[in-house]
């Protein structure tokens, strides 16, 4: 078990709690905890642990990013990288009172956005009313494992703060794994995003993209 940056990485076995605290990805063993899974630690009132190659899980609440697929009336149907799709009823798209007309010119199959999970029953419901909800115009798109969206963010935001001021690109992380990347250093970006993919699990990760952006920006001025 390691601990780095305000987060433990456990191994299948790994010895969670000498108590009954058993939540999602473990298991008991003589009265103990147990990890069932290599992957992040999460500690509440249960114990969790979020394997690394995990497939998103919406929860209400959850910020993502999504894609536009489909539309069948009252809904936009929306690609969330999880096992099944999202939808976006065209009430939750404004807070305002915008005619339904104004917003199918502009909600089209391939349009990004970043919305909320609203609401979880039957379906995955998404709304665009909360304040940072936007539409996703220009920039790329990259994909991370959900359960190392964290090491993206970093421990009070440091990681993506980094990562933003050094390439000076916008960053917006979706939790179900969905990265939007705009500015003039958005191939670097991804280029990161696919290193901590591979080495979140690796002690001193914030100092290895430090390195890897100085290396590549200096790199482009030679």
């Amino acid at each position: 078990m390691e601990e780095k940056q305000g987060y433990v990485i456990v191994t299948p076995g790994t010895l969670l709690a000498t108590l009954k605290k058993s939540g999602e990805g473990t298991f008991i063993l003589n009265g103990k905890t147990y990890s069932k899974y290599f992957g992040i630690k999460r500690e509440g009132y249960r114990i969790s642990v979020i394997p690394f190659n995990q497939s998103y899980k919406p929860k209400r609440g959850d910020k993502i990013i999504g894609k536009i697929k489909d539309f069948n009336y009252p809904f936009f149907i929306i690609d969330i990288e999880a096992p099944n799709p999202a939808y976006l009823h065209l009430m939750d798209i404004s807070r305002y009172n915008t005619r339904q007309e104004q917003i199918m010119k502009i909600y089209k199959p391939g349009l990004w956005i970043y919305s909320e999970v609203s609401e979880l029953s039957d379906r995955v419901r998404l709304s665009m009313k909360f304040r940072e909800s936007k539409i996703l115009s220009g920039g790329r798109i990259a994909y991370i494992s959900p359960s190392k969206v964290p090491r993206v963010v970093g421990k009070g935001g440091s990681m993506i703060k980094m990562i933003q001021d050094k390439t000076k690109c916008k960053v917006l992380i979706g939790q179900n794994g969905i990265v939007w990347i705009n500015g003039d250093n958005t191939g670097l970006v991804i280029k990161i995003i696919q290193k901590i993919d591979k080495e979140a699990h690796i002690s001193g990760l914030t100092d290895r993209v430090s390195q890897l952006i100085d290396r590549e920006l200096n790199y482009g001025k030679t």
